[in-house]
């Protein structure tokens, strides 16, 4: 069998490819993938710089050992999940599907947003993590005068 230079080069970009994507999958950082679901579904609206990062520390903390370990799975595909997703390919039910709407809901109920009536010109605040179990009582849909 002749090992040309090409078939090393390939060999190891496979073997990189490989550690990094099982490094990935066992010790990824979960936050990756709440950012990039976030940027994807509401990145059009104007948030302040670090409002994602801050979302997603505060989600993880709240969040089961088993959505963890999916977030931390799907850390691998973050960069690609800022752009595309299988959302309209999955079940109501899926897994997935649930996860991203329960980022989503959750992020747009910590903000602002509904309470300047759901308008996106405008700028949107992160207040704190909504959470209606441990929070102080907040309406997030009553709207601001």
């Amino acid at each position: 069998m002749n090992f040309t230079r090409r078939k090393f080069l390939l060999a190891g970009f496979a073997v990189g490819a490989a550690i990094f994507a099982a490094y990935k999958w066992r010790w990824g950082d979960p936050s990756e993938a709440v950012v990039a679901i976030l940027k994807r579904r509401v990145g059009y609206l104007k948030v302040e710089p670090g409002t994602f990062h801050d979302f997603a520390g505060r989600y993880l903390e709240q969040r089961s050992e088993y959505q963890k370990r999916l977030l931390r799975r799907l850390s691998l595909l973050g960069p690609a999940l800022r752009f595309m997703s299988p959302y309209r390919w999955l079940g109501p039910a899926h897994p997935l599907r649930l996860l991203e709407d329960s980022v989503v809901s959750l992020y747009l109920l910590s903000t602002d947003f509904f309470q300047n009536g759901a308008d996106e010109q405008r700028a949107v605040t992160y207040v704190s993590f909504y959470d209606p179990y441990s929070a102080e009582c907040r309406n997030p849909f009553a709207r601001k005068p």
